[in-house]
Parts: C-alpha cells; structure tokens; sequence
C-alpha cells in the first residue's frame, strides 16, 4: 500500500505544480460525492494514463485536483491481475481479473481509500465492505476515458474505521 501512496503522491505533486487552466471550456471533468459533499476535481482538466503491453491496456490511472494548496484529490486505478485488457465496461475490487483503488485525498496526511486491498482486508478482519468499489468505463479512445465511480473509502485505508460514501462520481479525462 505505500508503494500506491507514494505513487499517488508523485501525481498530486506533478498536479500542483501545473498551472490553473479553464477545465470547463474543453469538458474535462472529474466530480464527486464524498461523505454529502460535493467535489469538483478540476482545478486542472482531469489527466488519465495508461499501461500498455502491444495493444492490450494493463492499468489505467486517472487524476483529478480540486486544490493545490492542501493537495486535495482523486486517483482512480484499474489494474490488470492477468494480462486482461482494459476496455469499456464495469470493475469492481470483487473481480478477480483486475485490481482496482480509488485514493482521496483530503491533505498531505489523511487519505481515504478504498478498492481491492480494501475489501479483500476488510473482509479478513470479519467487517465486509458494504458499498464496493466500482468503476465503470462508458467509452474509451485514444485521447480519452469517460465513466463513473462510487464505493465505500476508509480513512488511511483502516478498515476498523467507519467508513465515508463516495456517491455520484463522474469523470471525462484527457489521456497524457
């Protein structure tokens, strides 16, 4: 997990260091509920990357800032457990063909997680996730992904604690 959280910190801090940008005018966009709260992930359009071996997409990692400052943020991640592509449709961290996370971060010390790890130590510790992660890609090309995401996150990835919906969330991001 601290390999994801390092990862997860390297792209909030490529974010921060970029300038503020119109996100509206090109339709990027990365929006959600967390705990109620609405959230806009767009202080810079929404950034996706992908993993390539030839022409299968192995993971796949899109980013969104809502703050600069305090390095506020969301990463969704899908990656492939077997070599599977990555295409359209829905993942879940109850697959067993593909891992997935979503990492929000509030500031530079709290983070909420949720995903595959999540639910796989979760479940080990006698406490099922209730809402599992779910991320659903609608469309996907070579410039761009587009799809929706919700699921149960948990403070710093502990499981013990209660944990915070993750509702409503959209996102269209352009690929780096």
């Amino acid at each position: 997990m601290k390999k994801i959280t390092l990862f997860s910190m390297v792209l909030i801090g490529a974010f921060m260091s970029c300038k503020k940008s119109n996100s509206g005018s090109t339709g990027y966009h990365m929006t959600a509920s967390v705990d109620g709260a609405s959230k806009n992930f767009n202080v810079t359009p929404p950034i996706a990357a992908e993993s390539k071996s030839g022409t299968t997409v192995n993971a796949l990692i899109i980013t969104g800032v809502l703050n600069t400052s305090t390095g506020e943020s969301m990463i969704l991640m899908i990656n492939s457990n077997d070599g599977s592509n990555i295409v359209p449709g829905t993942y879940a961290d109850t697959s067993s063909h593909f891992n997935t996370q979503a990492t929000y971060t509030v500031n530079l010390a709290t983070q909420y997680l949720a995903g595959s790890l999540i639910a796989e130590e979760a479940s080990g510790a006698g406490a099922p996730v209730k809402n599992h992660l779910k991320i659903v890609i609608a469309s996907m090309d070579a410039t761009s992904v587009k799809g929706t995401f919700s699921g149960d996150l948990y403070a710093n990835g502990d499981v013990s604690t209660i944990p915070k919906p993750m509702t409503n969330g959209d996102f269209y991001a352009k690929f780096q």
